[in-house]
């Protein structure tokens, strides 16, 4: 989880959103780490988790090797990097921050990571995740805290957390 908030630190140092990733394989090794860049990127989906997913796949070569890794964010992931995250098959999402502790954050369906994870362990043919929420909380809550929150002109229709 260091390193994922040392991701979101260095997010902020460029510009962009305090969020960072980082990517775990099954066997214990980082395979991807990112952080926000939908700013730099002009990509409305370069939240953390996605650059950091990418990085991995990048890395192993396909995204079946995905498969049984553990993301570490250091915030709860939207629905967008949720989907994601279910389909390419991360096994465990470890998370700092809440989606609710960033300033104007607004869920889509009144959901987030938690509720999409009781849905998805509820149904017979999908992959089961786990999700550990407030691992390293403060410290995520401080990043955010210090981002410029005032001049993210956009934020909220452009980059919610992740």
């Amino acid at each position: 989880m260091q390193l994922a908030l040392r991701q979101a630190e260095i997010a902020v140092a460029r510009g962009q959103t305090p969020f960072g990733a980082v990517v775990v394989g099954a066997k214990g090794d980082i395979i991807g780490q990112g952080h926000n860049a939908v700013r730099a990127n002009h990509d409305p989906a370069a939240h953390a988790e996605i650059v950091a997913i990418r990085d991995a796949w990048q890395h192993v070569g396909a995204w079946e090797l995905l498969k049984s890794s553990t993301l570490y964010t250091s915030c709860e992931p939207c629905l967008l990097c949720s989907f994601v995250i279910t389909q390419i098959g991360v096994s465990r999402v470890v998370f700092a921050a809440r989606a609710t502790d960033v300033p104007g954050y607004k869920p889509l369906l009144g959901a987030d990571l938690a509720k999409a994870a009781a849905w998805v362990n509820a149904q017979p043919d999908w992959p089961r995740i786990e999700v550990v929420g407030d691992f390293m909380r403060e410290q995520a809550r401080d990043v955010i805290a210090a981002f410029p929150w005032s001049q993210a002109h956009g934020r909220d229709s452009l980059e919610p957390p992740g």
